[in-house]
């Protein structure tokens, strides 16, 4: 069940990246899970309204993609936990169910503010230009 959570996780990052043009990443890791590598690309200099509306709504829908993902990791986790608990003979069995519940919320939390940190903040308004003529 952990295994179907993670998939969903991974997928979902995976789509977001692809279909959204979110910054170009690459991620690589050695033997040991704590050794990685970030690369980001440039932002833009939004110097334009129109620059900047399109900036926005780009930022907003990758948010919405960002969002939708947890939301359906949160309910993936729900879902498994009512069939682990449904089916569940013992104490052991139901605590092992929660347990594994609880840690794929904390794997979706983390997947997000990743996701988040990654995405980065919202695009600056350009500040108007002023001319004057004499």
């Amino acid at each position: 069940m952990k295994s179907l959570a993670k998939h969903t996780i991974a997928s979902l990052a995976i789509v977001a990246t692809l279909v959204l043009g979110t910054p170009a990443l690459a991620m690589a890791t050695s033997t040991t899970p704590t050794t990685t590598t970030t690369i980001v690309a440039k932002t833009t200099v939004i110097t334009t309204l129109k620059q900047y509306r399109a900036a926005l709504k780009l930022y907003r829908a990758e948010l919405k993609v960002i969002n939708l993902g947890f939301v359906s990791a949160v309910d993936t986790a729900k879902m498994n936990l009512s069939t682990s608990l449904d089916a569940a003979r013992n104490s052991s069995e139901r605590i092992s169910a929660r347990a594994t519940y609880r840690f794929a919320i904390t794997e979706a939390t983390v997947a997000r503010s990743n996701a988040l940190t990654l995405l980065g903040k919202a695009p600056v308004k350009p500040k108007p230009t002023t001319t004057t003529t004499f």
